[in-house]
């Protein structure tokens, strides 16, 4: 029996000496982390008490989050977020964040209420802390933006896996019951479409010049493989699939197809919001010898920072890095 009790003191002391060792190298990461995006032109703050849980768990509480971007364009705030690893599981990460937000971009801030947000993770154990694996999911999303306009969403669910490739990875989302801006409901006068989109589902491979890791810099996005793009809005169905690659700008090069079912309700919301190009008999009649058995094959191209639909002019190209 004594020679029991003290095999069980032992291991319990052992125990209690990689929960020691492993928090203050918590701490000693999240130090790290700062200091880096610091360097990198970030402004970061929070308020820790350090990392807690003895013995079975390592609990990082941060409070009164904010980060800005190097070049003021985008920020977050949040009350608190909460990171949680198994101390015989560190690599596994679980992250609750509050479900209070406000996020700025370029001429607007938005602030974001959201049910259970939940992500889920693991790193590989090294230098850098790779990223493994990423999920998130929450519900009951709504983002009201300082301009006056407001969205939302039922559910939200993306995930993100390596894929084998050099620095790829496999990415998924998916939003459902998607609330339009009160904006595109007024254009939409008549209701030719709900005023939610059922499900957009997004499936694509991306591969960045570097690893993703949550120390040692940051992976720039090198290019998209579109795999399947998918859009449930009532009469109004999109498919899509196409590989655009990212130049030193940040814009994006290449073509993506979409096939497009019910194109006729886009179109007919479009001219009776006076869209001049929606308005066009020529237009219409061009549409409708390209359409086969009522789907529409339209090829968006991505070229020297702007988007085109075959002659027709859409506009600049989101910048992506």
């Amino acid at each position: 029996m004594r020679f029991i009790l003290i095999i069980t003191a032992l291991l319990a002391l052992a125990f209690g000496g990689w929960w020691v060792w492993g928090s203050r190298a918590v701490d000693a990461r999240l130090a790290e982390l700062t200091q880096e995006l610091r360097a990198s032109g970030w402004q970061v703050e929070y308020n820790t008490e350090g990392t807690g849980g003895f013995p079975y768990r390592f609990d990082l509480d941060l409070r009164d989050l904010e980060l800005v971007s190097p070049d003021g364009s985008f920020g977050w705030q949040s009350p608190r977020m909460r990171v949680v690893a198994q101390s015989y599981q560190p690599n596994r990460l679980i992250v609750a964040a509050d479900e209070t937000h406000r996020v700025s971009i370029p001429g607007q801030d938005l602030d974001v209420t959201v049910t259970g947000p939940r992500a889920s993770g693991a790193v590989e154990i090294g230098e850098t802390l790779p990223v493994n694996e990423f999920t998130f999911e929450a519900a009951d999303l709504r983002i009201v933006s300082s301009l006056g306009w407001e969205s939302g969403a039922e559910t939200l669910l993306a995930a993100l896996r390596p894929n084998g490739g050099v620095n790829g990875y496999d990415a998924y989302a998916r939003l459902q019951g998607v609330a339009l801006p009160e904006a595109w409901r007024a254009l939409d006068a008549a209701g030719r479409l709900p005023d939610r989109i059922a499900e957009a589902v997004i499936d694509a491979d991306l591969t960045y010049d570097a690893p993703l890791a949550l120390s040692g810099g940051t992976a720039r996005l090198d290019r998209i493989a579109l795999d399947s793009l998918s859009v449930d809005w009532g009469e109004v169905t999109v498919e899509g699939e196409g590989t655009l690659a990212i130049d030193a700008q940040g814009a994006p090069e290449g073509d993506v197809v979409l096939r497009i079912t019910g194109w006729e309700r886009l179109l007919e919301v479009a001219a009776a919001a006076g869209v001049p190009i929606a308005q066009s008999s020529l237009l219409r009649g061009a549409l409708d010898a390209m359409a086969e058995g009522g789907v529409l094959e339209a090829p968006i191209t991505f070229a020297g920072g702007a988007m085109r639909l075959g002659f027709i002019p859409l506009g600049p190209a989101p910048l992506l890095r």
